[in-house]
C-alpha cells in the first residue's frame, strides 16, 4: 500500500558517492497488521528513480525514487481491486498511481565511505499528500554497485487513506515498509 516510502531508502545510497544512481527494481513490502490480528504483505518490484548528491555540502539528494501502485500485489485479486481502486485510488489523477520519496537526507553515514547502518528523512508523496518520513536504513556494497536496505513506518490516515475495511476486517493506520533494492551507477548501463 505504502511501498513508495521504501523508495526512500533508494535514495540514502545515492549520496555515498558522486555522480548518479539509478534504482530500476527493487523489492518493496509493506506489513500491513490487521484489526483481529495476523497480517499480509503487499508486494512489488515496481521501482525506480535517480539520485545525485546536492551540489552543496549536506548530505541532502536532488531526485527521487518512485514505486508504481498499480503493480501492488497482495495475493488475492479482489484485494487487490479493493487497495487500488477503493483506499488508493489509483486512477483518480496525478499523485495518486505513484508514491515518490524526494528531499532524501542521510544521517549517520559518511558521505565519503559508502556503507554502513543510519537513518534518513524524506518527502514521501502518496495519495495526492506530502508528508516527512524517518526510517533505518542500511548500505552495503554490492557487486555492481550498493544495495540499500530500509524500513520506516507509514501512517495510513496521514495521507488522507481511508481505514482498509472488509466484512468487518480491517488494517490498522500503521504500517510497515521495508525494501531492499541495488543502485548502480548512471554510468554503468
Amino acid at each position: 500500500m505504502n511501498l513508495t516510502f521504501v523508495v526512500l531508502l533508494f535514495t540514502s545510497a545515492t549520496m555515498l558517492a558522486s555522480g548518479t544512481w539509478r534504482a530500476d527494481q527493487g523489492d518493496v513490502r509493506v506489513k500491513c497488521p490487521m484489526t483481529v490480528g495476523g497480517s499480509f504483505d503487499v508486494k512489488t518490484q515496481a521501482l525506480s528513480g535517480s539520485l545525485t548528491a546536492s551540489a552543496s555540502s549536506s548530505p541532502a539528494f536532488d531526485g527521487s525514487v518512485t514505486v508504481d501502485l498499480r503493480t501492488l500485489d497482495t495475493g488475492i485479486g479482489l484485494r487487490n481491486e479493493h487497495l487500488r481502486e477503493t483506499y488508493l485510488e489509483v486512477d483518480k489523477g496525478p499523485g495518486y498511481d505513484a508514491a515518490t520519496i524526494s528531499k532524501i537526507e542521510l544521517k549517520g553515514m559518511d558521505p565519503a565511505a559508502p556503507g554502513g547502518k543510519g537513518s534518513f528523512t524524506g518527502s514521501l508523496t502518496l495519495h495526492g499528500v506530502t508528508k516527512t518520513v524517518v526510517g533505518a536504513v542500511d548500505v552495503q556494497q554490492a557487486s555492481a554497485g550498493l544495495r540499500v536496505t530500509g524500513s520506516f513506518p507509514l501512517r495510513l490516515s496521514d495521507y488522507g487513506i481511508r481505514p482498509p475495511r472488509y466484512l468487518g476486517i480491517g488494517v490498522k493506520d500503521t504500517v510497515q515498509v521495508e525494501v531492499v533494492f541495488a543502485v548502480t551507477h548512471g554510468d554503468e548501463r
